[in-house]
């Protein structure tokens, strides 16, 4: 595996992120920690000084001598300094000179000092030089060597708290990226089998359900509409190739008849074939610009009670000629986002089919209702009615139901519909009815979760 390839992956630069962060705060706490114990250490040393200041200054000048060398004395670990000077001579105590770098003026101060006593040859010291009052010198020190080895133990565990820190998030890291970064190796090799035209296969997608998964189903569901429309397209052509064959060979010979005859009827059935023809064309290109989505521009507030009546009325007179009673039943609903032109062609189209296949003497119900989501279309007819294995179907381009395979018509008019629903983001459906047929648009938007499960 490659390991630039994996130190680019987010999983590992969340990682080290998170490592540095956390390193800086064990930082920030070891310091907080050595900076409070520092401090109480070097309290405690300068009140000791304070003390024996006290207690040193109120011994007799006589006696002075005695009880520095006692102290000397029961020192046993040889931390505490002391020197009592006549000017620049030495009294008593284990200090032979007051440092130069020792300042006399009674502050404590913390200086590296010589030792001539054991255990170092010099130490860092904590001492303080006052003037007593018989003019002489005193110097206290206490030894303060466990604050640089305090001092130095806290920059190795500051150096290698961060060190280790950085170094398990790094492994953690890239053993973390691992399983991600082949996840990704397998979608780009899914993806390299799609692109050279196995558009049936699909991305891989774990048990883990995480965002990669997410945006995998989210492809996989891409994927299939890719996949229909391709099928689409194919089933047009072939339709296209199909359906128009017929008519293309009948008109060649009505034309040849016409050129051989010079008779006026077969050239207006020419002209007839040749209208049914373009009309083919015009409903196919119709198709294409609506799923090509470029009206959303003009969709604005449209009422649909208004829409289903001018439809209504549009067609009863196909109606009457049939003597089929067309109804319509409307309820006040909410308007809708849309375009008026085109849910007027899609609610006219299902009213148009409803009377084509309803026998004379038949009934065709148009109803408007409200539902909780929406508004509700509903088309009713008592025609023969479409199978449930063909209701799929029906809605692909020049699909003829067994019922209505001889009945005039392009066979384009349900795909107009559904491109009108898809237009809008509505659901369009065939329902059950005692008999003939019932077609459904729910005037409510698709909810997205349908595409991402």
């Amino acid at each position: 595996m490659n390991i630039a390839k994996l130190s680019r992956t987010t999983t590992f630069r969340l990682t080290l992120v998170y490592s540095i962060f956390f390193t800086l705060c064990v930082v920030m706490l070891l310091g907080f920690v050595y900076w409070k114990t520092a401090r109480e250490m070097t309290r405690r040393v300068d009140q000791i000084l304070n003390l024996e200041e006290k207690d040193f200054s109120q011994a007799a000048p006589d006696r002075l001598p005695r009880k520095i060398t006692e102290s000397i004395e029961r020192d046993k670990r040889h931390i505490y300094l002391y020197g009592l000077f006549a000017g620049n001579a030495l009294v008593a105590g284990n200090i032979h000179e007051i440092p130069e770098n020792l300042p006399r003026d009674g502050n404590i101060h913390e200086i590296i000092m010589p030792r001539k006593t054991p255990p170092f040859p010099s130490s860092v010291v904590r001492a303080r030089v006052i003037r007593l009052n018989s003019g002489n010198w005193l110097l206290l020190g206490h030894d303060a060597q466990q604050l640089v080895e305090f001092r130095e133990i806290m920059k190795g565990a500051f150096f290698w708290g961060g060190t280790l820190t950085v170094a398990l998030g790094l492994i953690f890291g890239f053993a973390s990226s691992f399983r991600p970064l082949s996840r990704i190796d397998e979608i780009q090799r899914v993806c390299e089998l799609i692109m050279r035209g196995d558009i049936k296969q699909r991305l891989p997608i774990s048990r883990k359900r995480d965002e990669l998964d997410m945006l995998t189903a989210i492809v996989n569901k891409t994927l299939d509409e890719i996949e229909r429309l391709m099928s689409e397209v194919k089933s047009v052509c072939d339709s296209i190739a199909h359906d128009l064959r017929t008519p293309l060979t009948r008109l060649r010979a009505l034309i040849y008849r016409a050129q051989q005859q010079g008779q006026v009827p077969v050239l207006e059935q020419v002209i007839s074939e040749m209208d049914a023809l373009l009309q083919r064309f015009r409903a196919l290109l119709r198709i294409s610009e609506i799923e090509n989505k470029q009206r959303r521009a003009g969709f604005q507030m449209v009422e649909l009670p208004d829409i289903m009546e001018q439809a209504v009325v549009f067609l009863e007179p196909l109606a009457e000629d049939k003597s089929i009673d067309l109804v319509l039943e409307k309820e006040e609903v909410d308007a809708v986002q849309g375009d008026g032109e085109l849910l007027f062609e899609a609610i006219a189209n299902l009213l148009d089919n409803a009377i084509k296949f309803t026998p004379p003497g038949g009934k065709v119900t148009a109803k408007l209702s409200r539902e909780s989501g929406g508004a509700r279309i509903d088309i009713v007819d008592t025609g023969p009615g479409i199978k449930a294995n063909e209701r799929a179907a029906v809605l692909n381009r020049f699909y003829r139901g067994e019922n209505g395979r001889n009945a005039p018509g392009s066979g384009l008019g349900l795909s107009i519909v559904t491109a009108i629903v898809g237009l809008h983001d509505f659901e369009f459906e065939f329902g059950e009815v005692d008999s003939g047929t019932r077609a459904t648009i729910l005037c409510r938007p698709l909810s997205l979760h349908r595409f991402v499960e």
